[in-house]
């Protein structure tokens, strides 16, 4: 995992170079940025069919303001679900994929959205690199990332599936299976990104956190837009970015 630190240098470089949904103007063509705005604030900015793959690990507590001003009941929960995955289809290009990386806690809820709205092809199940709940009876080390696409028309690269020597991974026959062990959050995002889209392609990433998804996608070649509302977490995820973490 990158530092999450950030120094008075990093402050005065990166403070003034934050962008909000007013600097996106996507109207003509997409073009590659991170901003601070709410999920359904920027997806709403992006052009219909224009992304290519979305990879993205949700909030489980959004902002008041990101509920319209509702309070965070679960029905108002699901709503504001509803609404940033529909925006997340309309993106989308008809061979497009979504990645969902969440918690067991909130997995059968996106099982039951994605089902809905996209077609489900698989479940992948991995490592928690989150804190370890449950700590006084049985561990929940797990974590579930739902692979869904806009059609049965999809990008997939089977050469990277099938070929595990061109993985530079100590377990090759993991590569094959949908249990995905011994991988850290990076190395996750990795593997989506090199499976589900080519080099140029469109990623998205509307809760970016500190940048993970972002630095991946620069890294192999993709152009990258993300999302975030919290400031310091914006600010991590342009230093992660920038400094290539």
């Amino acid at each position: 995992m990158q530092n999450e630190i950030l120094t008075v240098k990093d402050l005065n470089r990166y403070l003034p170079a934050i962008k909000t949904n007013e600097d996106m103007m996507f109207t003509n063509k997409l073009h590659e940025g991170i901003f601070l705005s709410d999920p359904i604030d920027g997806l709403a900015n992006i052009p219909d069919e224009s992304i290519d793959l979305i990879v993205t690990e949700p909030t489980l507590q959004p902002k008041n303001n990101s509920l319209s001003g509702k309070s965070p009941t679960f029905t108002n929960y699901i709503d504001w679900v509803n609404g940033w995955l529909e925006e997340s289809k309309r993106v989308l290009t008809t061979n497009g994929s979504i990645y969902i990386i969440c918690p067991w806690k909130s997995s059968s809820m996106y099982h039951s959205i994605l089902d809905q709205k996209f077609s489900i092809q698989s479940r992948i199940t991995t490592e928690s690199t989150s804190e370890q709940e449950g700590l006084s009876q049985w561990k929940n080390t797990i974590s579930d990332i739902w692979f869904a696409t806009k059609t049965n028309d999809y990008i997939f690269n089977q050469n990277y599936i099938v070929d595990g020597k061109n993985i530079n991974n100590p377990h090759p026959e993991e590569i094959k299976n949908n249990l995905w062990f011994h991988l850290d959050y990076d190395e996750i995002i990795h593997r989506i990104v090199k499976a589900s889209s080519f080099k140029l392609n469109w990623i998205l990433d509307p809760f970016m956190g500190i940048g993970s998804v972002g630095s991946v996608a620069k890294k192999r070649g993709r152009r990258f837009i993300g999302f975030e509302s919290n400031q310091d977490q914006l600010l991590l995820a342009m230093k992660t970015i920038n400094e290539g973490k």
